[in-house]
């Protein structure tokens, strides 16, 4: 018996470290959010201020929203533990995870409908031009200057370089005379609409938003071209979070409470959905090398 109760104490001594550790890693006294900057990152920001406050509030500590520059820092930041959560795009969750495959997606939202998009979960890359523009085909826009949004984007670069070829019957170096990064979809219709490129690939909420904002009209714009549907960009969790604190967060977030709505209202959103990395793996085909 005094052999056997040793060996139990001796489990237990190597056993606690682990314990302590763990809780000491739950002690968190801030939490900070990053977003890819699918827009004016100061419009960004105010607008996830809801979400921050509700997030403060049933955690009992400070939340930040981390000023992005690209969606490159926020891979970079999600991937080092610089941010505890992240909003990325499906290609730049994974990428991320493929650096890090602690990684988790756990959350996306659902959008409201719009005129370039449909209600639900999914969204798509298009190919706009302008409707003044005379040009109805993908013909009529070859040798046109492109605008993309930037290189991390499904909707604004995976996508387009490697599904609308099949379409267009050319890469797009071969169909466009010059492609430019504009740096977010914002950016990309805006030089499109000022006439500095003849076509965008921007992804259909952002044309639905500049739409809401009254900054096009239904008649502004012509699709020439849709991929197909996308799964909504995720909420991911960095490896760094504890367990306990990840649970908080998703039921927080998937909670119905007067700061969330506010917030889905500012994004256009029914509610948010849970998720899990599974849905966006028939992206990983795409970005594999050929």
């Amino acid at each position: 018996m005094r052999v056997l109760l040793c060996g139990l104490v001796f489990l237990l001594s190597l056993q606690a470290p682990v314990v302590l550790a763990d809780a000491a890693h739950c002690r968190q006294v801030g939490l900070s959010i990053a977003t890819v900057p699918v827009k004016n990152i100061d419009q960004l920001i105010e607008e996830y201020q809801p979400l921050a406050e509700w997030l403060s509030e049933g955690l009992d500590m400070p939340v930040q929203i981390l000023r992005s520059s690209s969606y490159e820092s926020v891979i970079d930041a999600i991937v080092s533990g610089g941010a505890d959560i992240a909003l990325l795009g499906p290609a730049s969750y994974l990428t991320a995870h493929r650096q890090n495959d602690g990684i988790e997606a756990f959350a996306s939202m659902a959008m409201q409908g719009g005129y370039f998009s449909s209600a639900g979960d999914y969204y798509q890359s298009i190919l706009v031009v302008r409707a003044d523009s005379g040009m109805d085909s993908l013909v009529d826009i070859r040798g046109q200057r492109l605008a993309l949004s930037d290189p991390a984007s499904t909707s604004g670069a995976l996508i387009p370089h490697r599904e609308f070829p099949v379409s267009g019957g050319s890469p797009l170096h071969q169909h466009f005379d010059r492609q430019i990064y504009a740096g977010s979809h914002d950016k990309a219709l805006d030089a499109l609409l000022l006439g500095r490129v003849g076509a965008a690939f921007v992804s259909s909420v952002r044309a639905d938003e500049y739409l809401r904002r009254g900054l096009i009209t239904t008649d502004s714009l012509r699709v020439l071209w849709r991929s197909a549907p996308i799964h909504y960009d995720p909420f991911v969790f960095s490896s760094e979070l504890c367990q306990d604190l990840k649970t908080q967060i998703r039921e927080l977030m998937l909670a119905r409470s007067p700061a969330m709505q506010v917030f889905l209202q500012s994004q256009r959103a029914a509610r948010i959905i849970p998720v899990a990395h599974r849905v966006y793996e028939p992206l990983l085909q795409l970005m594999t090398p050929r």
